[in-house]
């Protein structure tokens, strides 16, 4: 059963030492479906008039993000295992390998949820950043 729920994205990128933080609340919808937590929201990106629809699908060992409208891309974040994916941008498609360091879900009483994630990316073979991802999910 879907409930509606206040999802907080913060994330952390770290690239030749410079740090660079992003926020996001939305209101969207939450679930659990065969052992699988599923985000819906949506939000609007800097410089776009357009929505992009979000689906994060996450356990213990994965979690994979799908985004449908202004900016498209598949991620999966696999535990101990690199991944390539296909990220589009207004400025074009990009192929960036993802080496998942960390996948931390810690589930409340009540159904809030807490979801870490470390991770690699590269291009080409080369590193190009660290990064953190941190979801909340409390339910209204």
């Amino acid at each position: 059963m879907e409930e509606n729920a206040v999802i907080k994205i913060s994330g952390l990128q770290e690239v030749e030492g410079t740090k660079d933080n992003i926020e996001l609340l939305a209101a969207g919808k939450h679930c659990i479906k065969k052992n699988k937590h599923y985000i819906l929201y949506e939000n609007i990106e800097d410089g776009c008039e357009e929505k992009t629809s979000n689906i994060i699908k996450f356990n213990n060992e994965m979690v994979e993000i799908i985004r449908r409208g202004a900016i498209e891309g598949r991620l999966l974040l696999e535990q101990n295992a690199m991944r390539q994916s296909v990220y589009s941008t207004p400025m074009g498609d990009m192929v960036v390998e993802v080496l998942t360091e960390e996948v931390d879900v810690e589930e409340q009483i009540g159904g809030d949820v807490n979801l870490k994630v470390k991770y690699q990316i590269h291009i080409d073979g080369n590193k190009i950043s660290d990064n953190e991802l941190k979801i909340n999910v409390t339910h209204r």
